[in-house]
């Protein structure tokens, strides 16, 4: 296990996350085997390029994440993953946090710091005017 993905588990289990939503890219034996020991649920989206057939899963914490994922229960809780990735998606198309070019992760941090801050001044401003919260991207025209 790299790193990264050995910070990214223990920082989750410190903070008492017991629920890691993924999309289908982290759904490998690993990731599940590694969520198991440190006692936390992992749910990530079924990568079909990653099986041959899905009632052939040969890892049984995959193989429960299949048939989870089919039940009513895990559809709702996935949707709640698609929500922040609208919001991602958000603010890299309307904030431009996808090409930020600064120097130093101060700077990096203190651009993110105030994006944020006018994200939600702006959200306060449309409940304030009666509108409803979007995550969708809204074209100035």
């Amino acid at each position: 296990m790299t790193q990264d993905k050995k910070s990214f588990w223990q920082e989750a289990w410190g903070f008492g996350c017991e629920i890691v939503l993924a999309d289908a890219g982290y759904d490998c034996s690993r990731w599940f085997n590694i969520a198991n020991e440190l006692k936390v649920k992992f749910v990530a989206g079924i990568n079909k390029r990653n099986m041959k057939d899905k009632n052939n899963v040969k890892n049984v914490f995959r193989r429960n994440n299949i048939r989870f994922l089919e039940t009513e229960e895990g559809k709702k809780l996935y949707k709640h993953r698609t929500k922040i990735e609208r919001l991602f998606s958000k603010l890299k198309g309307e904030y431009n946090l996808e090409n930020v070019r600064l120097r130093g992760f101060k700077n990096y941090k203190r651009y993110i710091d105030w994006i944020l801050i006018t994200f939600l001044f702006e959200q306060l401003l449309r409940k304030v005017e009666g509108k409803k919260f979007s995550f969708t991207y809204e074209w100035n025209q």
